[in-house]
């Protein structure tokens, strides 16, 4: 567990790094909205391209991972749409803070996985992440959408207003793209590899420090259930639920550890934008956020050490 924790304290010093700046006002808070907006259009886009685009998935169980992912967010959703009505009974809420409380429990952080896995796995398991990305996001938006849409604000997004959400996330497209370059062969020629070399390394500096900037001190103070739960529903059951999944479907080695990682990771802060655009809770959803990644600090190391 010493060497996971060794392992993970950088990444954690450069989110606290990102705290301090904003609090102290080095970088504004119009500025941090741009570093967010170039990551989440260019960065991360041009890298999760590339890592799927040129890598060697010959002895990598694509299928059995991309399957097992999913199947654990299938499970974690299934069981929260179950028992929605006690839910709303036990923790007197409604449909938003529901809406939220879902997305708190199912989606995850691309940005800190993406930043973790060559940290503890070597860079090229990065393309793992990627196959993760291009298996889980689409489905998340899909399925948290759709939930929002329902729940949330009935007449929000349906049709083609739903399509056209889930075609511009940048996420999707650039990840389907890659996974098309793969299908047709195509040779990703080296000063376009390079670019992309590049402006995805500047992506994982840049995300660990605007995470850190979205820290938000005074969610500490909000003691309701709902955010607890959602707490220990997306950093405790979902990794327990990935790790049987990939069990069942035999995933093992980096595999399945990535796998593992991307299961135990905070909630991604698109959930904050999609609960403000669609009806949800959008301060609740900032708490859930705010504590979860703190919460990471401690369940993540302790996580992998359990089940790696």
């Amino acid at each position: 567990m010493t060497n996971v924790i060794v392992a993970l304290l950088p990444v954690f010093l450069v989110i606290l790094l990102g705290a301090g700046l904003r609090r102290s006002g080095v970088v504004s808070e119009q500025q941090w909205q741009g570093v967010d907006q170039l990551a989440y259009w260019v960065l991360f886009p041009a890298l999760m391209f590339k890592e799927i685009a040129a890598a060697d998935f010959s002895n990598v169980p694509v299928l059995g991972m991309a399957a097992a992912m999913m199947l654990a967010v299938i499970i974690m959703s299934a069981m929260l749409l179950a028992g929605r009505t006690a839910i709303y009974s036990a923790l007197a809420i409604e449909g938003p803070a529901y809406a939220s409380l879902f997305q708190g429990a199912t989606r995850w952080h691309t940005f800190i996985a993406l930043a973790i896995i060559p940290v503890l796995f070597g860079p090229k398991a990065l393309a793992l992440g990627a196959v993760g990305a291009a298996a889980m996001t689409p489905l998340l938006n899909l399925i948290n959408a759709s939930v929002h849409a329902h729940y949330a604000s009935p007449d929000a997004l349906y049709g083609r207003r739903l399509l056209r959400l889930l075609l511009t996330n940048p996420f999707i497209f650039s990840t389907l793209g890659g996974v098309a370059w793969q299908v047709l062969g195509l040779p990703l020629p080296w000063p376009v590899y390079d670019v992309l070399d590049i402006v995805g390394k500047a992506a994982l500096a840049l995300a660990m420090l605007s995470v850190g900037a979205a820290l938000r001190i005074e969610a500490f103070q909000d003691g309701r259930a709902t955010v607890w739960l959602a707490v220990g529903l997306r950093l405790l059951m979902m990794p327990v639920l990935m790790f049987l999944c990939v069990k069942l479907l035999g995933v093992t080695g980096d595999s399945a550890k990535v796998a593992l990682l991307c299961g135990a990771v905070p909630t991604g802060s698109g959930a904050y934008v999609l609960a403000r655009q669609m009806g949800g809770d959008a301060p609740l959803m900032a708490t859930i956020l705010t504590v979860q990644v703190a919460a990471a600090a401690v369940t993540l190391p302790l996580v992998l050490w359990l089940f790696t």
